[in-house]
Formats: structure tokens, sequence, C-alpha cells
């Protein structure tokens, strides 16, 4: 059984054509250099895989979104809607969790 995580196997098969340049002193290349090696990758694969989960954790942690006014109807208009009924979003949360016995 294979485990992926998201991150990382988003962009596989397609070409890297962009390139970061990074400067790091000796000590933090060789935390970068054993960590990579402990999770057997290339310190590429490593360092890009940590950047981009980051980079995606701080764009979700966003608590101030400014938007012009059209949007902020739009949006006012979605959350005063009635809600829809799922009937099988229903049935699954009917069900017990799985991880429970």
């Amino acid at each position: 059984m294979l485990y992926c995580q998201p991150e990382y196997t988003e962009g596989l098969g397609e070409t890297r054509s962009d390139r970061l340049q990074l400067r790091v002193t000796p000590q933090q290349r060789e935390v970068i250099e054993s960590a990579a090696a402990s999770q057997h990758e290339t310190i590429t694969d490593y360092v890009v895989r940590h950047a981009v989960r980051a980079a995606k954790e701080d764009l979700a942690d966003r608590r101030y979104f400014a938007i012009d006014d059209a949007a902020w109807v739009e949006f006012k208009a979605l959350l005063e809607r009635p809600p829809c009924d799922k009937p099988r979003l229903g049935s699954l949360l009917a069900q017990p969790a799985p991880w429970r016995d």
C-alpha cells in the first residue's frame, strides 16, 4: 500500500522549469540534508514539499480578506440563502464514526 501526501504528489509528472535560489548557513544545510536523507528524498524534493505545505498553511490561515462591494454582496447572498437538503450527506453523518467501536 502506498501513502502519499497531496502536497508532495501534486505536480508530479510535470517538468520543473522554475528555479529558486536560497542562501543558507552551513549548519542549516546540514540539517536540511540530514532531514531529506532520513525521508529518502532529494534536498530539492524535501525543501519544495515543506515550502509548499507551509505556504498553503499561511494562505489558509489568513483571517482578513479584502473584497470589493460586488463580491461582498454576492458573499452575503450566499450566506443568507436557505440550506439545501443533501440526503447522502445526512445519511453519512448519521453513521457511527469508523474509528469508534
